[in-house]
Formats: C-alpha cells, sequence, structure tokens
C-alpha cells in the first residue's frame, strides 16, 4: 500500500496541500503522529488571524499574521540547535514554536491558505522567506527571525553574505515557488541533518521520498542505492540502480550504472 506522502506527490503541484505532505512525511519519524490534532492547529491559528479583521492590503494581512503567529504564539527560528533535523518536522515546530526557515514558513503559508491570501513561499537561495501579495505591492517576509518584513536590499544581503561573490542576486529569487519545490527543499535539509548524523536508515528514508518527489533526478536513486550497500543491502542496492536505468536508460551515466549494477549482481550471486 502506497504512502499517503507517496499519493499525495502523485498531484499536480499546485493540488497539493502543503500541511498534509509535511505531517504524513513526518510519520516516517513519528509512526503515531496524529495528523488531525495538527491540521486543526493550523485551523485554530487561521481563525484567530482572521478575528484580527485586516482587510486585503498585504501590508495589514501581514501586521495581523505576525501578531498572532510571531508575538502572541511565539513563533520564530531555532537559533541555539539549528541543525537538529526535528526543526524539519512540522508537527515538531507546532508543538515546540521553533524550526527553521523553510518549515516555520510553512506555517505561515498553510495559516494564510485557510484564509484564502496569497501568501507564498521564496526560495530565496541560503534562506526560506514567504511573501505577501496584493494587486498593488507585495511584502517580504522572514518568518524565522521573528517575521521581521525584508526589504529587496535586504535580501540582496542575505545573499551576498552567504554566497559573497559566486552569486549575483536576480530579482527572480524573489518568485514565488510551487508547493512540490517546498517540499524538495525540505526534503534536502532533512537529508543533510541526517548525512551529519550518519543516521543512515534515516537517510535511506528520506531518500526514498526525495526519488518520489522529483522523479525526474536520478540522482536520488544512485544515492539511495550508495546507502543501500553501506548497509549491506546488495538486493535492495541493485533495485534502485535497475530502476533509474528503466527511467532513464538513454541518461549520460547509463554505461557507469551498467557496469555497476553488474558488480552488484554478481555480489549477489556470490553471496547466494
Amino acid at each position: 500500500m502506497s504512502h499517503p506522502f507517496d499519493l499525495l506527490m502523485e498531484l499536480a503541484p499546485h493540488q497539493i496541500r502543503l500541511d498534509c505532505a509535511a505531517l504524513h512525511l513526518a510519520r516516517d519519524r513519528y509512526p503515531g503522529l496524529d495528523v488531525a490534532r495538527y491540521l486543526h492547529m493550523l485551523d485554530a491559528l487561521a481563525e484567530d488571524v482572521a478575528a484580527q479583521r485586516p482587510g486585503i492590503a498585504a501590508n495589514l494581512r501581514f501586521v495581523a499574521m505576525r501578531r498572532v503567529l510571531v508575538e502572541q504564539r511565539g513563533l520564530s527560528g531555532n537559533r541555539d540547535d539549528y541543525y537538529n533535523p526535528r526543526n524539519c518536522y512540522l508537527n515538531c515546530v507546532l508543538d515546540t514554536n521553533r524550526g527553521i526557515p523553510i518549515t516555520l514558513s510553512t506555517v505561515w503559508i498553510e495559516v494564510a491558505r485557510r484564509l484564502k491570501w496569497p501568501v507564498a513561499g521564496v526560495a530565496l537561495p541560503g534562506h526560506f522567506i514567504v511573501r505577501f501579495d496584493d494587486p498593488d505591492r507585495f511584502i517580504l517576509v522572514d518568518p524565522f527571525y521573528d517575521g521581521r518584513a525584508l526589504s529587496i536590499a535586504d535580501c540582496r544581503r542575505i545573499v551576498r553574505q552567504r554566497f559573497g561573490d559566486e552569486l549575483t542576486f536576480r530579482r527572480f529569487f524573489l518568485n514565488p515557488i510551487d508547493n512540490s519545490g517546498i517540499l524538495a527543499r525540505l526534503l534536502r535539509n532533512l537529508r543533510n541533518a541526517y548525512l551529519a548524523a550518519h543516521d543512515w536508515p534515516r537517510v535511506a528514508s528520506i531518500l526514498r521520498r526525495m526519488a518520489v518527489t522529483e522523479p525526474t533526478n536520478g540522482r536520488h536513486l544512485q544515492d539511495l542505492a550508495a546507502v543501500y550497500c553501506r548497509q549491506g543491502d546488495v538486493r535492495g542496492a541493485c533495485a534502485q540502480l535497475a530502476l533509474y536505468l528503466h527511467r532513464r536508460p538513454r541518461a549520460r551515466d547509463s554505461a557507469r550504472v551498467r557496469n555497476s549494477l553488474k558488480q552488484l549482481e554478481a555480489a549477489l550471486v556470490a553471496l547466494n
């Protein structure tokens, strides 16, 4: 039976419920997670924001949401333990009011979606933020740093601080990203956190979700095969490389992957 997260990834990006996907992803780490409980928490936050009656202007809606999420709820970045994988799970963020930029932004986006407000994620290189839109303007907001408003100059400075002269700021960096892109970036954060901890079973679990989220990216299957080999699961590694060749038979590295698969299959025969 397919995992609910995998089923959601079969939908078009605009049809994916970001909150549901993030919470079902968290079930890999927290199997007993009560998804409905956390959806109700987001519902309640949206009701509190709606009670502010801010109108339609982006700046007024931003102020209302910041008042509820930051000033009342205390939602902010976990600056003391940034790389803890718990910061990547939406249920943990809602329980502790601490997270990393992309999970905090998910709360803002999902509260706004319940209110039918045009609020989107922005995958600024090196730092995830959100934007509030109205017909005349957009407001850029940094949920990690207490929901502060950002100017375009601030965003340019963030990119420069993280990349120096290696990356030039471009206005399209501020374009909205769809839900598939948000989830792909969230998964990269999780993969990196578990890699740093050498938690190979968790790395494998995340790579499986990455392969579903970005099915055209064959790198995930090759990485998963490498992790399986590290864990001694030669059969599993063979299956991933075979799947890669099935999906991308004419890839530039297909000859190398076929050779690796043959070597693993020979090793599997020797083991039997």
